[in-house]
């Protein structure tokens, strides 16, 4: 009878081939547009380059992606594709995963001390900067009118965070930009930094804190590191009936669809816009090779160049 079901299995597998390698997909925050864009993105290329797809979702907490990653290991993945919320928590994990010779691929956001397949992410330090260039040479602003800049910042020790902070005030604190821009950058009474978290509603109640300090007839520029935060901030301002929204020059990141709405409808300035399609769908064909042919890309680092909503807004043109 053994004998009769192994022969069984083998005539099985001949017939209907191998089952397909199981990789596994480590989002954020699935409930996030643009991880849901990549999510989808990945898992149809998967798909059709004969994969089978984990996806696992970590809804923001960084807590649970070494479980998840551990979970992966255990099912057996042939890969892992980590999109990571802090570049510190899952290097232990990671790092278990090369050992057993898991290839890692991390997009959007990476990791620290890991040896990675690949890392395909937006240039963010080159987006903040862009969006500093915009505020610099294609606002209007003058640095004299401004009351102050409010920088609301996503989730700490995420790379997403650090680069994106990173070019945009490293922009306004250089010699290309002018002294009162520098001065400015460097007045902690008129470069406020909030901490939004990457979410709405956190982004919305820090500003909301914040607005009793502020002068209701000042013009401030509120630079948020991602859409969602800047939806939040927008809505703190609208719940204030001391403030005009008009006297604020929002800046978004992503290219959200409700981002670029806002745009359209004159509440937001600009958006700096990623390709996360192409993020996903180069994640699986990297991912592909190496599985099939052992190719490993000439750098593991991918950027993705960023584009800005609306184009003509384009500071670099």
């Amino acid at each position: 009878m053994k004998k009769l079901l192994l022969l069984s299995l083998v005539l099985g597998n001949i017939a209907f081939g191998a089952p397909a390698k199981k990789v596994a997909l480590l989002m954020s925050n699935k409930s996030n547009e643009f991880f849901s864009v990549l999510e989808k993105s990945f898992v149809k290329e998967a798909e059709k380059l004969g994969y089978k797809v984990d996806v696992y979702d970590a809804a923001n907490d960084a807590t649970k992606q070494p479980s998840q990653v551990e979970d992966a290991i255990v099912k057996g993945s042939s890969a892992i594709v980590i999109n990571p919320l802090n570049k510190d928590a899952t290097e232990g994990v990671l790092n278990d995963a090369v050992s057993r010779d898991i290839p890692i691929i991390t997009v959007d956001t990476t990791v620290e001390g890991v040896e990675l397949l690949a890392d395909i992410a937006t240039d963010n330090e080159d987006g903040g900067k862009f969006a500093a260039e915009w505020v610099v040479k294609k606002s209007n602003l003058k640095p004299d009118e401004i009351a102050g800049i409010i920088h609301m910042k996503g989730i700490d020790g995420h790379t997403a965070h650090i680069t994106r902070y990173k070019g945009f005030k490293d922009y306004l604190l250089s010699d290309e930009v002018g002294e009162r821009w520098n001065e400015l950058a460097n007045d902690d009474s008129k470069y406020i930094e909030l901490t939004g978290n990457f979410a709405q509603d956190v982004a919305q109640n820090a500003l909301e804190a914040k607005l009793s300090a502020l002068n209701p007839k000042g013009k401030y520029i509120v630079y948020n590191e991602n859409d969602v935060m800047a939806i939040g901030s927008i809505g703190a301002i609208q719940n204030d009936n001391r403030f005009d929204l008009a006297n604020f020059t929002i800046i978004g990141f992503d290219g959200s669809a409700e981002g670029k709405k806002l745009v359209d409808e004159k509440k937001m300035a600009i958006t700096v816009v990623q390709d996360f399609e192409f993020i996903g769908k180069e994640a699986a064909v990297v991912m592909d090779n190496y599985l099939k042919n052992s190719t490993s890309p000439e750098n593991y680092q991918i950027p993705i160049q960023v584009v800005m909503y609306p184009e003509n807004s384009n500071p670099r043109k």
